[in-house]
């Protein structure tokens, strides 16, 4: 068998399995330290910008929920009245094609196009 501290330049092998991997240096921990560091300041600014989210979320929430509580019930009507003629009128116009067999909406897409 052949003498495997002879080809071993830096000293490392020691004959068994995985021992010619680099063990860290000094070096290695403090880049270790350093990104413990990182990640610890990411998870910080991280919860942070999450409370921060949350306490606007919970705000603009308390104002939604307050307006909706002082809209009067005839405002509400007009609202729900006004929304169901627009969907009428829309489903009317873009819904159905024409006695022609023409459809209206493709028609005025295509006369929009202008590169035609």
């Amino acid at each position: 068998m052949a003498d495997i501290h002879a080809h071993d330049p830096l000293g490392t092998s020691s004959g068994q399995a995985g021992s010619g991997m680099k063990r860290p240096s000094d070096g290695g921990s403090g880049m270790a330290q350093q990104a413990r560091e990182t990640l610890q300041d990411v998870g910080d600014r991280a919860s942070d910008t999450w409370d921060d989210l949350s306490k606007r979320g919970a705000h603009y929430y308390r104002q939604g929920s307050r307006a909706v509580g002082e809209v009067d019930s005839v405002t509400a009507t007009g609202f729900l009245i006004a929304g169901a003629i627009g969907f009428g009128l829309a489903w009317l116009i873009f819904g159905q094609t024409s006695r022609s067999g023409d459809y209206v909406a493709r028609r005025m897409s295509s006369s929009s196009d202008p590169y035609r």
